[in-house]
């Protein structure tokens, strides 16, 4: 069954528009550079045509030497002041274009910071991005520098084409209406190769985006080890040719669109302009109109038919813009679920207790349940480990908590409030977390840290964070101290061990000193002594804490309060490591097949738990 071309939300008015608001926002000049060139751009050819003729009726009238020279000097003039006025305001607004892509292109990269967290890890999400961001990467042709291009030539073009129209009504009607009944036939044949062009933009995203994944995995020297190891280059190069041949591939069939739209319009315009010049030429034998006014018609004639071919093609390039700029604002108005429209305080919660209550959720609209039917309570201040196989919907749990995602149905509450009534940005100021991927940027010690600017950073705090954290000897020994710069992505940083880097993300959660701890398997690439010692380390930092951890080793929650062993989405058991022992259930199980890992059996001797 053929897809259905699917029709851009926002019509060319309206973006438009929304371009023209941004610019009086944010350079307002260029709002003055584009009238000026509109009305110059109007004045310069309606002269253009009218000099010939009052040239030759002046000679023909056998017009006095000076007052030919004052007649042709003086328009002369104006003609040299409007063309070098257009050039200014044409010098001047060029930059200021460039300036707009750039200002969209932060925008959308803040908007891919914070939208909604499904956009970031579905491949929905991603194409639309991918799409969004291809509205700005053609420079000159972009789409927000065509959609202004256009609209100023359109603008010109139709008041240019109405004063002409004036001018050759007085010659044929007629002729006007087959003129531009010939250009609406151009206009479908270049509109219908700019559809073609949008309905395979998908594809051309989905391959960009497979294409940057290549090369920025095969660029990283995190995987250079791998793929040295391995002999893997041979087949990501194999990878990526591939994927350019695809999108050559999809790049030619689109041309080929525009090469047969090309085709078309140059027979039209050829039949065009034939009929129009034959025409005036049999006018100008039959005596119908003068020699000065067939100079008149004839540059009438030849702008009047530049300017429905410009209509035309302005129009064409006005369709393809709006295309790209419906893209982009998808993804900028798309993006973030709205907030509540009465929104809870966070100064109306009282304690921190989390309750997930008959809650059920899965990742795609026909997908297997990840959570189903899931009933938990923490409370406030308590300490609790959630357990389980890979795929039990541990994750699931935090992401659903912090509001990455909603419920498919139940509800969480947190402190007694239903959590979806909190703004989003209040909501994540609840958490303070540590995820198993492990995100250090490229920045200073203390901007890891605090995750803010220098400028709004406290140092003393800082300090004191890395100090409860067991960093800070690591740090003080550095030459900069807090001010050396981590990784060695971008610049000569320091590279800490996997223990270290946990102590790090440990002064993390200590400085934004959230009442809700969470732990995601931060120490997944740890052995387990040193994830023991991790998470009891953790474990002192949120004595005063509502905190939840995660673990796939169980003996390294031992410590905790309470226990859910989760199992197909549902708490499964619950209670304290010795209570799961001695029910003997899938926990105690679990736990037995895991500790004989750690046992030493070396002679025979009795074998200690680790």
């Amino acid at each position: 069954m053929k897809k259905q071309k699917e029709r851009p939300k926002y019509s060319i008015f309206q973006n438009i528009l929304f371009l023209l608001k941004d610019i009086r926002r944010e350079h307002p000049v260029l709002i003055l550079f584009i009238f000026t060139e509109i009305i110059l751009s109007v004045i310069s050819p309606v002269f253009g045509i009218y000099i010939p003729k009052i040239a030759l009726d002046l000679v023909l009238e056998q017009a006095p030497p000076g007052r030919i020279f004052f007649v042709l000097g003086a328009f002369g003039l104006i003609m040299t002041l409007s063309m070098a006025l257009s050039g200014m305001t044409g010098q001047g607004k060029y930059m200021l274009y460039n300036d707009m892509r750039r200002y969209y292109q932060t925008k959308l990269f803040l908007q891919s910071l914070s939208c909604d967290y499904r956009n970031v890890e579905s491949m929905e999400g991603q194409t639309r991005y991918q799409k969004a961001m291809g509205t700005l990467r053609g420079g000159d042709w972009s789409g927000t520098s065509i959609l202004l291009v256009a609209s100023i030539d359109m603008t010109v073009s139709v008041l240019c084409f109405l004063i002409y129209s004036g001018i050759m009504s007085a010659l044929s009607p007629i002729m006007i209406l087959v003129l531009v009944a010939l250009s609406l036939i151009s206009l479908s044949a270049t509109r219908h190769a700019q559809g073609y062009e949008h309905s395979r933009r998908d594809e051309a995203a989905e391959c960009e985006k497979k294409l940057e994944y290549v090369i920025r995995v095969g660029s990283n020297a995190q995987f250079g080890k791998d793929m040295r190891l391995y002999h893997a280059g041979g087949w990501f190069a194999g990878i990526r040719g591939s994927l350019i041949e695809q999108s050559t591939k999809l790049a030619n069939q689109v041309q080929n669109r525009y090469f047969a739209s090309g085709l078309a319009n140059a027979f039209v315009l050829l039949l065009r302009d034939g009929i129009a010049y034959a025409w005036l030429i049999h006018s100008v034998a039959s005596g119908a109109i003068t020699i000065s006014e067939f100079t008149l018609y004839f540059g009438a004639i030849t702008a009047f038919s530049g300017f429905v071919g410009r209509i035309v093609n302005s129009l064409n390039d006005l369709n393809g813009a709006n295309l790209q700029m419906s893209d982009m604002r998808a993804f900028l108005d798309g993006t973030d679920e709205p907030d509540p429209a009465s929104p809870l305080e966070l100064k109306s919660l009282t304690e921190y207790s989390i309750e997930f209550c008959d809650v059920c959720f899965s990742y795609e609209p026909d997908g297997a349940p990840v959570l189903d039917h899931l009933n938990l309570r923490i409370g406030a201040g308590e300490k609790v480990a959630l357990v389980g196989v890979n795929g039990a919907g541990k994750t699931t749990i935090v992401k659903l908590l912090c509001g990455f995602y909603k419920p498919d149905f139940g509800q969480i509450l947190i402190g007694g409030q239903e959590a979806e009534r909190f703004r989003r940005q209040d909501r994540m100021k609840l958490f303070s977390a540590v995820f198993q991927d492990i995100y250090i940027p490229p920045f200073t010690v203390m901007e890891n840290v605090s995750l803010c600017s220098k400028e709004d950073t406290d140092r003393e705090r800082v300090r004191d964070c890395l100090v409860k954290a067991g960093l800070w000897e690591k740090i003080s020994s550095q030459e900069a101290g807090i001010h050396t710069p981590m990784t060695r992505e971008l610049t000569q940083g320091l590279v800490l061990s996997g223990g270290e880097q946990q102590k790090l993300l440990m002064a993390r959660a200590l400085y934004k000193d959230a009442p809700i701890l969470i732990l995601d398997e931060p120490t997944a690439a740890l052995d387990p002594i040193a994830e023991s010692q991790t998470y009891e380390q953790f474990h002192e930092i949120a004595w005063d804490k509502t905190a939840i951890y995660i673990s796939h080793r169980l003996a390294s929650t031992r410590f905790c309060d309470r226990i859910a062993f989760l199992d197909k989405g549902a708490v499964a058991e619950e209670g304290t490591h010795e209570e799961l022992i001695r029910r003997g259930g899938a926990y105690s199980e679990m736990f037995a097949m895991q500790s004989k890992y750690y046992q030493n059996a070396e002679g025979g001797g009795k074998n200690e738990e680790w």
